[in-house]
Formats: structure tokens, C-alpha cells, sequence
């Protein structure tokens, strides 16, 4: 027969046991990861799994995802976030496709289209069934917008910040795209805001959910307030990405 020290001892083990098979499924994070040829930087945010909502930021020319680890971290909501690498190096950090001055609207189509192929390929692996949400700034937020409009499936939201969409990229034919909240500042003389809501109207006009948040007076850049209203609309949209 067992003793009361046996029962309590057994007890304890497997308490030990089941409290160390919980911790070798939690993540530990920031972590590295690479899909498809696309590397990661993963982050688990208010205890996350991988079962969680899935949020990719994308970063823009010349930043790396390195940069964004300690702002992603302090994401208040209870999300996984993946955070790409772009494809191309260019000064200290990265680039998704090449962009310069005199390329025809076919030619910078062509590049922002075959990036985003490579960079859906990692995305959609790491997804699994789960629906995506995206944001990205710059380079991350043109290649938002045409995520949105590629995958309306598979992305239950796209948040675009200082980005426009290539013409030959956006929707048509009454074409159905993910819903889009974009964010731009109106003093933008890198990627003018007039191209960012003439992206956001070309969606409209297609019959899709488009709106732009503008920014009076604020640059190529994106400040607390964008930020702040950024994660309060992916918050907003978390149970949509389960």
C-alpha cells in the first residue's frame, strides 16, 4: 500500500514532469527561423504559441527585422509575430526589390511581383491554416498592399504604413482583396501620400474594404501615434486571424 509521503512524492513528479513538458513547448524568443528560403525573426508576445494569431511585419529598404525586435516585443496583444528578412543586401540592412529612379511602372511591377511571390512562399509555410495578418513600413508596406490583393484568403488584414501599391499590382476586374487600413504621412517626400491613397481608392473602386488613416505634416516615417494606432487596429482584427 502506498504511504501518504508516496502518494505526495508521486504527486510531485509528475507535477515536475508536466511543468517541464509545458515549458519545452513554450517558445523561447526572439527566434530564428527560415520558410521556403525567407529567414525569420519570430516573437511571442503576452505568452503566444504558435497556435496564436499571426502577424508578419515587414520592414523596409536598408532596415532589417534586428532593428524592430525590442519595438515588436512590446506589442500589447497576444499575437506571433514574424518578422521577415529581405532578400537583397543593401547598406547595413536589406532590400525587397530593387527601386530607382526612371523604372517604368512595368518594370518596378515586375520586381515588387517577384518578391512578393519569394516572400509569400515563406509566409503561407509558416502560416499554416491560420489566416495572416500583415503590416509593413515602406518597401513592408507596398508589398502589403499587394499581399492584400494576392491573397484574400489567406490575409484577414493588411495594414500598410508609407506604402503604395505598383499599378500594374493593383486589384481589377471587381477583383475581391483582403480588407486594407493603411497609414501614411501627408509630408512624405519618399513614397508621396497622394500614391498611398491612390491605392487605397483603386481598391475602393474595386468593391473592396480600403480606408486611409493620413498624418498632417508627419515624413517618410512612422511616429508614436501612427504606432499607436497601428496596434490598436491589428488588436481590432486578432480574432479574425485565427
Amino acid at each position: 500500500m502506498l504511504s501518504r509521503r508516496d502518494v505526495l512524492t508521486g504527486g510531485l513528479a509528475a507535477l515536475t514532469t508536466f511543468t517541464a513538458c509545458a515549458r519545452s513547448k513554450a517558445p523561447s524568443w526572439p527566434r530564428r527561423t527560415k520558410y521556403e528560403g525567407v529567414d525569420f525573426i519570430e516573437l511571442f508576445p503576452k505568452d503566444a504559441d504558435e497556435a496564436a494569431p499571426l502577424v508578419v511585419a515587414i520592414h523596409g529598404m536598408g532596415d532589417k527585422p534586428d532593428a524592430w525586435i525590442d519595438t515588436w516585443s512590446a506589442f500589447p496583444g497576444r499575437a506571433q509575430i514574424a518578422m521577415p528578412r529581405a532578400f537583397t543586401r543593401h547598406g547595413d540592412g536589406y532590400s525587397w526589390f530593387e527601386f530607382r529612379d526612371g523604372m517604368s511602372d512595368e518594370e518596378y511591377s515586375k520586381e515588387v511581383s517577384a518578391s512578393e511571390e519569394n516572400l509569400w512562399k515563406g509566409i503561407a509555410k509558416l502560416a499554416g491554416a491560420r489566416k495572416v495578418i500583415v503590416t509593413g513600413f515602406s518597401q513592408g508596406g507596398i508589398l502589403s498592399f499587394v499581399i492584400a490583393a494576392r491573397h484574400p484568403d489567406k490575409v484577414a488584414y493588411a495594414f500598410p504604413v508609407s506604402g503604395s501599391s505598383p499599378g500594374g499590382l493593383l486589384p481589377k476586374d471587381k477583383a475581391k482583396t483582403a480588407p486594407v487600413i493603411a497609414f501614411h504621412g501627408t509630408a512624405d517626400t519618399t513614397l508621396q501620400f497622394r500614391w498611398g491613397l491612390g491605392s487605397v481608392n483603386a481598391f475602393k473602386e474595386q468593391g473592396n474594404d480600403a480606408q486611409m488613416r493620413e498624418y498632417r505634416g508627419v515624413g517618410h516615417t512612422i511616429t508614436p501615434e501612427m504606432r499607436a494606432d497601428l496596434w490598436s487596429e491589428i488588436q481590432k482584427a486578432l480574432p479574425l486571424s485565427k
